[in-house]
């Protein structure tokens, strides 16, 4: 009797030493690999605004250049309300696009925060609605709206067709936002 005590408190205590402490293991590897998934999200969210950046001064450069014809033929229009009305709808779509791919750029920002919690459904669908919707916002970001000046009598014209160019251009790139925030809400469900 007492060495069938023995020999069970023996293998007992070998049966300690050799089973290792499982939820020990698991909390160290999920803290080791959460820290390089946040630093490779913040790393290619700097090359993405770099990427922003760059585009924007070589599309920046192009556009200048349009701006300074723009003023030369501004100049050749005489009624002075019709020079200042262009001068202020001309500042205003710089204004309107700006603000639109900033609020596109941030509600981009939103879903992607919000896809990156999502952790036990496939989310390949959705990353690239997002990275299509960035692409849209990324290029309508760069494009410039400069009204061409030919002669006095179809200035309203050609600040018409250029207000509605920019207004097609916003339609389509929060389509494809709204495309970005339809394919993650459909996980949610």
């Amino acid at each position: 009797m007492f060495r069938k005590l023995v020999v069970i408190s023996t293998v007992a205590f070998l049966f300690t030493l050799t089973v290792p402490n499982v939820s020990a293991q698991t909390n160290d590897t999920s803290t080791i690999s959460a820290t390089p998934l946040k630093k490779q999200k913040t790393v290619l969210k700097q090359q993405l605004k770099d990427t922003i950046q760059a585009k924007k001064l070589e599309v920046k450069q192009a556009i200048q250049a349009k701006r300074e014809e723009y003023k030369i033929k501004l100049q050749t229009i005489k009624d002075e309300r019709k020079k200042a009305t262009v001068q202020r709808i001309d500042t205003k779509l710089s204004a309107v696009n700006e603000k639109h791919t900033n609020r596109f750029a941030e509600a981009l920002e939103r879903l992607q925060s919000i896809l990156d919690k999502i952790t036990d459904q496939d989310t390949t669908d959705p990353q690239k609605a997002i990275n299509a919707a960035k692409t849209a916002v990324e290029n309508q970001a760069v494009k410039a709206y400069v009204i061409t000046i030919a002669d006095e009598i179809n200035l309203k014209q050609n600040v018409g067709a250029t207000v509605s160019q920019l207004r097609q251009d916003l339609m389509v790139a929060h389509k494809t936002v709204m495309d970005a925030k339809q394919s993650v809400q459909s996980l949610k469900k």
